[in-house]
């Protein structure tokens, strides 16, 4: 990334007016990267990374965490505009959400994608619209469960786009006077974890520890006997001597289930299945039987996936809907006629979304190849899926619709959302 203080990299006066006069107009976090390095980069956006200067020759993509570099990148090196929320680092590691808006443009020293970065987690803080109380335990300061699941969720999208692993470990904390021994054991816990770990407060006597980044299942137990091992030691705490024991859970993602919110249950069983048998740190979930596919089970429309945009939440909840009744179709064991009519309308759905969405993408001229290079994929998919026309491969491509509607409004639809947004569409 170049030095902004660094002669050599500073863009020339006419390009530093017109960030500048952006930055005036409140878009304070202003870059722009030409090429594979970055060309401008303002105080406030070297703040937002966490850096005193920014060392000559840097990247933007040195400040996006790896599973999200290849979706920027390619941002980055896209004509037009372009808008897209991914998970970013800062210089100490630490992780946050960011969006990036930002265009092609012609600047004195060559052709350069300008653009704002912001940190959207601190911003929906700022405007009321989450509250720290609500989503963390007051006696540990630890995320609570309703915080631990969102990066769960979020942890999973990313891990499946990269094609690795994550992994929940829950346990109960027994044989301490917890509320006085909670934060002593809690910071025991934190010094074994990454960075990029969450340790979260899910009950009373009950611990969350989300591993974000993991090769292989089985890679989930070093950090279980790691963890485990740590509290086997006496903690003092107000002069006496404190013991926990302590036995793990473990459930991974994609191993376990597919589905993000189904591994907290269990690891919760899991953990109760290493007590019971005296495990002596951890156990793992079950992995599922192979066999017939299970029909996905029902999931109710929150407020959570909505993107902003009327119509098209509108029409995700109605293919939810489809979805949610071809699985309950397969649940009841119906005939097969009126299974292939539920999956012929869950198609013809999903055409027609695809079409509002690229006549939006034309009324207001964005290009949005990735969006139009998804919908073809998808209708690929679907074209192979339809070539097994019998239950399990209908169950196969209920799962599937199911899954990738979630993948697809968190990583393609949001950002085209606030796209959207950002010229008049509502």
């Amino acid at each position: 990334m170049a030095n902004p203080s660094s002669p050599a990299s500073a863009p020339d006066s006419t390009q530093r007016a017109c960030l500048e006069a952006l930055a005036g107009a409140g878009l304070l976090a202003l870059g722009a990267q030409g090429g594979d390095r970055l060309v401008h980069v303002s105080a406030p956006l070297a703040a937002l990374l966490g850096l005193p200067e920014v060392p000559a020759g840097a990247s933007l993509l040195d400040f996006v965490a790896e599973a999200d570099r290849a979706r920027v990148r390619q941002a980055l090196a896209s004509r037009g505009e372009v808008a897209l929320e991914f998970l970013a680092q800062r210089a100490d590691g630490s992780l946050f959400e960011a969006e990036l808006v930002g265009t092609q443009s012609m600047l004195p020293d060559g052709e350069a994608t300008v653009f704002s970065l912001s940190d959207t987690s601190a911003r929906r803080y700022a405007a009321g619209e989450l509250s720290y109380a609500a989503l963390h335990d007051a006696a540990s300061g630890l995320p609570n469960a309703a915080l631990f699941r969102q990066r769960l969720r979020q942890a999973a999208s990313l891990a499946r786009r990269a094609g690795r692993r994550a992994a929940v470990l829950v346990a109960q904390l027994d044989g301490a006077p917890l509320d006085e021994a909670l934060r002593a054991v809690c910071a025991q816990l934190r010094k074994c974890l990454r960075d990029a770990d969450t340790l979260a407060r899910l009950g009373p006597r009950e611990i969350g520890i989300l591993l974000a980044q993991l090769g292989e299942r089985e890679h989930a137990a070093v950090p279980a006997v790691r963890l485990a091992e740590a509290l086997a030691e006496p903690i003092t705490i107000g002069g006496r001597s404190v013991r926990v024991a302590v036995r793990f859970g473990i459930a991974a993602f994609p191993d376990d289930s597919a589905d993000p919110d189904a591994l907290v249950d269990l690891a919760r069983a899991a953990s109760r299945q290493a007590a019971a048998s005296a495990a002596e740190h951890y156990a793992f979930a079950p992995l599922p039987q192979p066999g017939a596919a299970e029909p996905p089970a029902v999931i109710r429309w929150e407020q959570r996936f909505e993107v902003g945009i009327e119509v098209i939440d509108g029409q995700h909840r109605h293919l939810l809907e489809l979805i949610n009744r071809l699985a309950a179709d397969l649940r009841a064991g119906r005939d097969f006629d009126p299974l292939l009519d539920s999956l012929k309308d869950l198609v013809r759905y999903t055409e027609h979304h695809f079409a509002t969405e690229e006549r939006l993408m034309d009324e207001v001229g964005a290009a949005a190849e990735r969006h139009r290079a998804e919908h073809r994929r998808l209708e690929g998919s679907l074209a192979r899926l339809a070539l097994r026309l019998d239950a399990q491969g209908m169950s196969e491509s209920s799962r599937f619709l199911r899954d990738w509607l979630f993948r697809h409004i968190e990583e393609v639809d949001r950002p085209f959302a606030a796209m959207l947004r950002s010229r008049g569409v509502s």
